[in-house]
């Protein structure tokens, strides 16, 4: 086991670094139409029942959040 993967938490937990695809955030140049593209933002919520969990990427200065289904890290 590498020391990276030993050291990632078992569940996904608040604060934590994620690589997600979103499906609302996207390049300008192209109107949206383009390939969506892995990004890193970090978790800042998880429902109760673990249903759905919310990153935030921060884009340009600002923060985007978006929700993704499940709680899988």
């Amino acid at each position: 086991m590498s020391r990276n993967a030993a050291a990632r938490p078992a569940r996904l937990e608040i604060g934590l670094d994620v690589v997600r695809i979103p499906q609302t955030i996207h390049d300008g140049e192209d109107g949206g139409k383009g390939p969506r593209t892995p990004m890193r933002g970090y978790v800042c919520y998880i429902h109760p029942k673990g249903r759905f969990h919310t990153v935030a990427f921060k884009i340009g200065g600002k923060i985007i959040k978006e929700s993704f289904q499940g709680v899988e890290i």
